[in-house]
């Protein structure tokens, strides 16, 4: 089967979800990734590398209007793997044409109910899948922190709430080695830059432990992000808050939930002190993360098998 796997440009977190999408699904078809318009005008050329590809089926993760609108007027599947954060609130996609998707799935319980409530073929999926390859999963010495955090200080939408809830939350870890990477924090003491996405597998496999948060807009929708897989993979102890509106489909047993925020600094100190207590979890969840992974693709091939 001839497959085009839509991306978001580099170095956007998504685009190593993409990646890793294209390369397990090249083992047995022919796929090209292809970047998104992203706000970009549509071209002439651009529609017509597209239309010459004649692929059977288009997998994305979000599209923008534009290329949305071409993806529309090919004969093929249109599978939609994964539903990010504010997808339901994109109203004129929804509006513009209710039924496009061949098949979408979600680890978002809500987004699930959301799209069967439209007639959409939907399936829910209970984990991120781990986008990491093996090679970037060493350690490197320059990431050995006690404690570490990945991701933006803003949000598109509330840029205030966003960035104030996770401040609030690392408030009282100035005295381990706390490390924040991500865009959007230069008013922290820890703050240490934007990350290279080729160091993420880097960072988590040499870090003592790590928090994992879910904003918002994601844990209203019941979704799980790729912070968890990310790090479970890693074999990193992780620290999070046990959120209401979340099932953790087993994998709580392997987290290590705090409910205050002198828990989250108990918790830590007692990683470093006995890591050896944290092992089997990190262990546990390494496994569990990577059946996940392998339980998406067999369920993406026999919807391909299907045609």
């Amino acid at each position: 089967m001839k497959i085009i796997v839509f991306h978001q440009p580099y170095p956007m977190g998504n685009f190593k979800y993409n990646t890793a999408i294209a390369n397990n699904l090249s083992k047995d078809h022919d796929v090209y990734l292809l970047e998104q318009l992203n706000g970009r005008p549509l071209t002439e050329e651009y529609t017509e590398q597209v239309k010459a590809l004649n692929p059977d089926m288009v997998y994305f993760d979000m599209l923008d209007l534009e290329t949305f609108k071409l993806v529309e007027q090919l004969d093929c599947m249109r599978v939609l793997g994964y539903v990010t954060r504010g997808l339901l609130d994109w109203h004129e996609i929804f509006d513009y044409k209710d039924k496009w998707y061949t098949h979408v799935f979600t680890n978002s319980i809500s987004c699930h109910d959301e799209f069967k409530k439209r007639g959409i073929p939907v399936e829910h999926y209970q984990w991120f899948l781990n986008c990491l390859p093996e090679d970037e999963m060493v350690f490197d010495s320059k990431y050995e922190h006690d404690c570490v955090f990945l991701g933006m200080g803003f949000t598109r939408v509330t840029n205030e709430e966003y960035s104030l809830e996770r401040e609030t939350f690392f408030g009282g870890l100035d005295d381990i080695d706390f490390n924040v990477y991500g865009n959007g924090w230069p008013q922290l003491p820890f703050y240490r830059g934007l990350l290279p996405a080729d160091d993420i597998g880097r960072l988590y496999s040499s870090s003592k432990s790590g928090i994992a948060l879910i904003e918002k807009e994601q844990r209203t929708k019941g979704m799980i992000n790729n912070r968890y897989s990310e790090m479970g993979s890693c074999g990193i102890p992780i620290v999070c808050y046990n959120y209401d509106t979340i099932d953790w489909f087993g994998a709580e047993d392997y987290i290590n939930f705090i409910s205050s925020k002198s828990e989250t600094i108990d918790t830590i100190n007692d990683i470093l002190k006995n890591s050896e207590k944290y092992k089997e979890k990190s262990s546990n969840l390494q496994e569990f993360t990577k059946n996940q992974h392998v339980m998406y693709f067999e369920k993406l091939n026999k919807l391909i098998e299907k045609g």
